[in-house]
């Protein structure tokens, strides 16, 4: 299950698919996992195609020894998921999320930005000096 600091439930590794166990989102958001699963029942329903590829059925064995219906869900399937909750942890993924994008956004600006030589000599320079 989710640690309580973290920004965003445990992911892991299922035949070679990084996914998020619906199980661990209802831990994460303080949700009863029966209305996670309305919830991505509720996508799936209305985005067939999307459902299909980033919302996986799969079980557990719950402490009775009965098979409990769960969901794995790809990153793009989790992101869509939280990103209708509200609430204080929703609105702390949210902003995480935000700030990470922006990171990246702002590094891949950085490395973009170079100037091309205009002349023979400023591209001499440039291959010598970088």
């Amino acid at each position: 299950m989710s640690n309580s600091n973290t920004l965003a439930p445990i992911v892991t590794i299922k035949a070679d698919r990084v996914v998020a166990s619906s199980r661990d989102v209802a831990a994460y958001f303080g949700k009863m996992h029966k209305n996670v699963l309305q919830d991505i029942d509720g996508i799936i329903e209305r985005l067939a195609d999307f459902g299909r590829l980033n919302f996986q059925p799969t079980s557990y064995t719950d402490g009775f020894n009965r098979e409990q219906r769960c969901i794995d869900m790809t990153r793009d399937g989790f992101t869509f998921l939280a990103m209708g909750y509200t609430g204080a942890k929703a609105d702390a993924f949210k902003l995480a999320y935000l700030n990470e994008f922006n990171r990246i956004e702002e590094e891949l600006r950085k490395q973009a930005q170079f100037s091309i030589p205009q002349d023979y000599a400023s591209a001499l320079r440039l291959e010598a000096y970088g």
